[in-house]
């Protein structure tokens, strides 16, 4: 996950590509060149990714020959057979997407993921207006775009690595405690106070790819992969419900107050409480054997 991970924070480096093409060329005439890159090389690439390791003779990583799976009764659930699925993929027993739903764990992460795209989403998208509006230049606010991919890294290299001998769940508490810090380091960023940009980046960007590549990890912990992408895309629905408002909140207390330095701070308020949800989220009882706590 890690390493699948890189390839997005190393996009970052494009920033300094896409900076004095919209100064050219304009911003319209950059994002077709955009799109039609994206179809060029893509598209093309998406034909070589392979599907699932049994169709060509593999396993999983540390998967077993052969996968036995034998349901009991619970006496505070229903059957195991209703709860978990076998899949020859996997090496351990699987919640389906259903099942998986009517977890308390489930929505605590989901949750936890909203509360933090409420921050990360607006920071991406007003990165570089917030940082123009204080007068900070065009040039400087497209690296520290590049800058923040790039230190994100740090995060996903190092929480990545360190999520397969540590609790996932006290990593990405880690992460959100740098990504709050950090959203409020930036709400104070000006003119006279650029070196605030460093810290800012220092502190937001590894908290922030931190939890990127330890989230689905833990999701297949806890869940297992037979259901992997539709319990996933369950995630990101809710967590994105977030990032979809920030943004707008953002520009809409920019339009009142001529600032966004409310935003910030109340968007690294709003983060504070998905901390102790993650710290809460325990493994689900079916799968409590597994000693993921």
């Amino acid at each position: 996950m890690t390493l699948i991970y890189v390839g997005f924070g190393l996009s970052g480096t494009l920033a300094l590509l896409l900076e004095p093409s919209i100064s050219q060329f304009g911003w319209r005439e950059t994002a077709t060149f955009v799109g039609i890159a994206l179809w060029v090389i893509g598209i093309p690439l998406s034909f070589v990714i392979r599907h699932k390791p049994r169709q060509y003779g593999y396993l999983p990583d540390g998967g077993p020959t052969t996968a036995v799976y034998e349901p009991t009764d619970t006496p505070n659930h229903r059957s195991s057979s209703e709860i978990v699925e076998q899949d020859t993929d996997s090496s351990a027993t699987d919640f389906t997407a259903r099942a998986a739903l009517r977890t308390r764990a489930f929505w605590l992460i989901a949750f936890v993921f909203f509360f933090q795209h409420i921050a990360t989403s607006a920071v991406m998208v007003h990165i570089v207006p917030y940082l123009e509006s204080v007068d900070v230049p065009t040039t400087l606010a497209a690296r520290a775009v590049m800058g923040m991919t790039l230190f994100s890294l740090i995060g996903r290299l190092g929480f990545g690595f360190l999520g397969d001998f540590t609790n996932k769940r006290y990593l990405i508490a880690i992460a959100l405690t740098l990504q709050t810090i950090g959203v409020f380091i930036f709400s104070f960023v000006s003119m006279d106070r650029e070196w605030l940009i460093i810290l800012f980046l220092l502190i937001y960007a590894p908290g922030f790819g931190g939890t990127i590549p330890v989230r689905p990890a833990l999701l297949a912990d806890y869940f297992g992969t037979r259901s992997f992408g539709t319990i996933f895309g369950w995630l990101a629905l809710v967590g994105m419900l977030g990032g979809v408002a920030s943004p707008v909140i953002a520009g809409w207390i920019f339009d009142i107050r001529e600032s966004y330095r409310l935003a910030w701070q109340l968007f690294a308020l709003v983060s504070i409480p998905a901390i102790p949800m993650i710290l809460l989220a325990k493994p689900p009882k079916a799968r409590q054997e597994r000693n993921f706590t």
